[in-house]
């Protein structure tokens, strides 16, 4: 019935958040859930796109569409905390040195997207201090076509042909040029302050997927992107540098689900290619950079039981393991230091119990340890959690979360090669976080409401710091042990005010911060955006629907490693997009990005 669908939209069954399938208001967690239909009403061309308006989850982006600078690609921020995202396709992990190119999964291949926030390491390890998002792509095929044009030199195709055993999808998209994308974050105040130009960038994506019973599928992905881009100096418009890059990703997945038992086995592999020239000052003499080469390696697998006593207990137990290779071929122009290898390993277990009918405890502890790696530095963790849900009726309750989390030195971090002088840093310590939170969930009638109270405190946060200059003037850099900490407040609201209208609205105030003795009083400066307020409304009316998105990020910090952190100006992001359906198999689209045609700087790294 009408009701229903209205209320699994509003409540709908999320698996990531406890690796057992639950109604999001029975989970004691924050946690969102995208659907195809909401992805493609809100003008989303791809999975990046896509979680660009939820509650909490800031996109920090290089170039239109997601592209990459070098290999500098772009991340998802939850709840303030960069690089502690953890993304998986299927349930499986895609950080790759942690880098993972998602703005390539278009959206005609997504089934849905689960979000997490907060830490969730006890049930997926490292990198997951803020959050996990897990995109989930479609298992049967189907036969269509997509085709799309747009200014700025964007163009659109897509096609997917198949059926409930076999699918296989092709995908590309392609932006012109687009000049002065960051000068707009700080004036000028000396000639070597610089802004970006994005010539052109192109993306394609080929998926396959074989359903060999119900319960067993293999998947592969192959993901492409080529970007080149310029600088100029502000002042004087003087162009001080020129990149092209070409990012390429093979991601092969065997999933096996049945009867509570679950195997993943992946195999991914990252290529990273990046050549161009620059100066490092105005007037400076030109600096070749020969070809630079970064591959990532990654294989593994992840075994899960599910055992089940009566109606009260589940009891979830696992292991996984992880190879990691990483070879920079080239850097620098000189020979690349070799490769870079490590072997991960975890055993996790969690206990979700049924205290009474309206209390629920879970808790949960990880182990995991790392053996033959790279220059003997091997690490081990004990990661645990608890969760406590108290439910005033079947469809409201509140929750408390507390729960550790860690990130493990990445390669890259420990030995940074590139085009900037990076010093290695062997002795990198592993991150080390807390995450605390109290949160609320209802749903009633057609009104799904969610707040949550939250508090992150990481221990030995690596971030890179510039520690001078050599004879050149080029900058030296090494990635070194700081703290973070930041504490916020959520909440949001969805209603389905008839079959026809729908809106939701969801804001959130926190106050990110890094420690750094060097700059600013006592110590901690100040990162990304304090305040965020996202929203949007959809209309349908018989072949015809509408929608309109926004989202504003406010008093906006940025952190370079070189200097003290300044403020940047907020932003205020619109998206329109309308479709008419002629028949059932047919419908014409218009999509408008940035409606108020703002000229603003919507990364937070530049």
């Amino acid at each position: 019935t009408e009701d229903e669908l209205s209320s699994f939209s509003l409540d709908p069954m999320v698996i990531t958040a406890t690796r057992t399938e639950k109604r999001d208001v029975d989970i004691p967690a924050s946690t969102e859930v995208l659907t195809n239909e909401q992805i493609v009403e809100r003008g989303a061309t791809n999975a990046m796109d896509a979680l660009n308006y939820v509650n909490g989850v800031e996109i920090n982006r290089y170039f239109p569409g997601g592209a990459a600078m070098t290999t500098m690609t772009s991340d998802i921020n939850i709840r303030g905390y960069g690089d502690g995202t953890l993304v998986m396709v299927n349930g499986n992990p895609i950080n790759l040195n942690n880098v993972y190119n998602i703005d390539a999964i278009p959206t005609e291949s997504i089934e849905r997207i689960e979000i997490v926030k907060g830490g969730a390491s006890v049930l997926y390890g490292s990198e997951a201090m803020g959050g996990v998002v897990n995109i989930i792509t479609k298992k049967k095929g189907s036969n269509y076509i997509t085709a799309g044009v747009g200014n700025r030199g964007q163009r659109k195709f897509n096609v997917g042909v198949g059926n409930d055993k076999f699918h296989v999808n092709y995908d590309i998209t392609r932006w012109g040029e687009i000049r002065h994308i960051n000068d707009s974050a700080k004036p000028a105040t000396k000639g070597t302050d610089y802004y970006f130009n994005h010539d052109k960038s192109t993306k394609q994506n080929i998926g396959v997927g074989v359903n060999k019973t119900d319960n067993l599928s293999l998947d592969y992905n192959h993901l492409e992107s080529k970007v080149k881009y310029s600088r100029y100096y502000i002042l004087n418009n003087e162009f001080s540098q020129w990149r092209d890059t070409y990012t390429k990703e093979d991601l092969i997945q065997l999933n096996y689900d049945k009867d509570d038992f679950k195997v993943h086995v992946f195999w991914n592999k990252n290529k990273i290619n990046y050549f161009g020239e620059a100066k490092s000052k105005v007037g400076g003499p030109w600096s070749t950079n020969l070809p630079t080469r970064r591959e990532n390696t990654a294989f593994g697998t992840d075994i899960q039981k599910d055992f089940r006593f009566g109606n009260k207990t589940i009891l979830t137990v696992g292991g996984n393991y992880k190879y990691e290779n990483l070879n920079q071929v080239l850097s620098s122009g000189k020979a690349g230091d070799g490769e870079k290898v490590r072997n991960t390993y975890a055993l996790f277990a969690q206990v979700d119990h049924k205290l009474t009918d309206k209390d629920t405890l879970i808790v949960g502890g990880r182990g995991t340890w790392t053996k033959g790696s790279w220059e003997g530095n091997n690490y081990h963790n004990f990661s645990a959690s608890g969760q406590y849900l108290h439910k005033f009726d079947e469809d409201q309750g509140i929750y408390i979360k507390a729960a550790s989390s860690f990130i493990m030195p990445t390669f890259s971090q420990m030995s940074p090669s590139g085009s900037l002088g990076g010093v290695d840093n062997p002795n990198l310590k592993p991150q080390r976080g807390l995450n605390y939170e109290i949160g609320y969930k209802a749903v009633k009638g057609n009104h799904s409401y969610r707040a949550a109270l939250f508090h992150t405190k990481v221990k030995d946060n690596i971030s890179a710091t510039v520690i001078g200059k050599d004879s050149s003037g080029n900058v030296i850099y090494q990635y070194t042990n700081k703290d973070f900490k930041n504490t916020g407040f959520e909440a949001s609201m969805d209603v389905k005010a008839s079959d026809k209208l729908s809106y939701n609205f969801g804001f959130t105030i926190q106050n990110p911060k890094n420690y750094d003795s060097k700059y600013e009083e006592w110590g901690w400066r100040r990162k990304f955006g304090k305040y965020q307020i996202k929203g949007g409304v959809n209309y349908k009316f018989k072949k015809f629907r509408a929608a309109l998105t926004g989202t504003y990020i406010g008093d906006r910090y940025t952190c370079p490693s070189s200097k003290e952190g300044y403020k940047i100006k907020p932003y205020f992001l619109t998206t329109f997009t309308a479709g008419y359906t002629p028949d059932k198999n047919s419908e014409i689209a218009l999509t408008i990005d940035n409606i108020f045609d703002r000229h603003d700087n919507v990364s937070n790294t530049m």
